[in-house]
C-alpha cells in the first residue's frame, strides 16, 4: 500500500481500516451510541460493550444494513470518531473504500460522499469492488480467462461472485447471513428451553459451534420465561445446527443461480476449480460438506476468511 493511503471495509457487524505505516488492521465493532440528546455516548467497541445494557436514554444503532449504509447521519458520525481518534492530518491521505457489487448507483455514491464527509479533507477517495478484494485477499488468480466463484457469507449479506480476467461476470447480494442465524438462535431457545436471551449470548453460542462442531456444551444467561427470574443454564451447542445448515442450503440454492446465468465456459471452469467461501460463516466446519452435497461441486473455505477484503484492499493499493 503507498504511504499516506488507507483502506476501509464497512461490514454490518465490524468497520476494518488498514494503513502502510502499520501491518495489523484496526478492527472495531460498527456500532454507535446515541443520548436523547442525539450526541455520541459511545462508538465502535465502547458502544459494543453497552448493547443489551443500555438505558432507555440512550440508543444503540448498527448504521450499515444489508451491506450498504442505512443510516447515513450515524455512520457519517461513527467514521468521524474513528478517524479523530486513530487518523490526523486528512488532506495527506487517499482512502480507498471496500463497496458490493451488486448495489445501485445511490447506494455506491453514499460510501463515496460519506468518507468525504467524515474526514472533512482528503487527497481522494476511490471505491474498490467488494468480492474482487475478497477474492485478492484469498489468494485467488482472478487475472486469468478462467471462472472463478466466491461466496462471501457475512453477517448482514451473503455476496455471490463470478470472476474472470480481472472482472465481475455476475454478482448476487442476499440481505441475509449470521445475523439472521443469531435472531433464530434466540427464538429458538425461547421455544425449547423457555428461556430469553440476548444476541450476544446467541452469536457466542454460534461461535462455539463453529468451533466445536456442536461436541461442547455452552452455558447461556437470561430470563426464564416461566418465572420471570434470571436463570443460567448448558444446552448443546448444538442448537445452533438446523439453522446454520439452512443457511447454506439457502447459499447453495443461489449459487446454483448464478451458476445458470453464466455462460457454460465459465461454469464448466468452476466445476474443475470448485467454490471458494470467505467471510465468518465460512468458519463453520462443516459448512463445505453441506454445500459439496447440495451442488456436487468442490467447495473450499478461505484462509483467514474474515480478513479476505481488507487485505485484498491492502493489496489492491499497493
Amino acid at each position: 500500500m503507498k504511504k499516506g493511503h488507507i483502506g476501509i471495509e464497512l461490514g454490518t457487524r465490524h468497520l476494518r481500516i488498514c494503513t502502510k505505516e502499520k501491518e495489523q488492521f484496526l478492527r472495531v465493532k460498527n456500532m454507535i451510541a446515541i443520548d436523547e440528546n442525539g450526541k455520541v455516548a459511545a462508538a465502535g467497541n465502547e458502544a459494543f460493550l453497552m448493547y443489551e445494557k443500555e438505558p432507555h436514554e440512550i440508543q444503540i444503532l448498527f448504521p450499515v444494513a444489508g451491506g450498504v449504509i442505512g443510516d447515513y447521519t450515524n455512520m457519517r458520525l461513527l467514521l468521524s470518531v474513528i478517524f479523530r481518534k486513530y487518523f490526523r492530518h486528512f488532506r495527506k491521505y487517499s482512502v480507498g473504500v471496500a463497496a458490493p457489487e451488486d448495489i445501485t448507483g445511490v447506494e455506491r455514491r453514499a460510501f463515496y460522499d460519506l468518507v468525504w464527509e467524515s474526514a472533512g479533507r482528503l487527497k481522494d477517495v476511490s471505491l474498490y469492488s467488494k468480492p474482487m478484494l475478497a477474492a485478492v485477499g484469498c489468494g485467488m488468480d482472478i487475472s486469468r480467462p478462467c471462472g472463478n466463484m466466491l461466496i462471501d457469507c457475512g453477517a448482514g449479506t451473503t455476496e455471490l461472485s463470478v470472476l474472470s480476467l480481472g472482472g465481475i461476470v455476475k454478482s448476487r447480494l442476499l440481505k441475509y447471513g449470521g445475523n439472521q442465524i443469531d435472531q433464530w438462535i434466540v427464538h429458538r431457545m425461547k421455544r425449547q428451553y423457555n428461556i430469553d436471551i440476548g444476541k450476544k449470548s446467541a452469536e457466542r453460542l454460534k461461535i462455539q459451534y463453529a468451533k466445536n462442531s456442536g461436541e461442547k456444551d455452552v452455558t447461556v444467561k437470561g430470563r426464564d420465561l416461566i418465572s420471570g427470574l434470571p436463570r443460567k443454564m448448558t444446552v448443546p451447542s448444538s442448537v445452533a445446527e438446523e439453522k446454520v445448515k439452512n443457511y447454506f442450503h439457502d447459499v447453495a440454492r443461489e449459487a446454483k443461480a448464478v451458476l445458470e446465468a453464466v455462460p457454460p465456459e465459465l461454469a464448466s471452469d468452476i466445476m474443475v476449480h470448485g467454490i471458494y467461501i470467505t467471510g465468518g460463516g465460512s468458519l463453520f466446519p462443516k459448512a463445505s460438506g453441506w454445500m459439496e452435497e447440495e451442488l456436487g461441486i468442490s467447495v473450499c473455505a478461505a484462509p483467514g476468511p474474515e480478513e479476505s477484503v481488507i487485505r485484498g484492499l491492502r493489496t489492491w493499493m499497493e
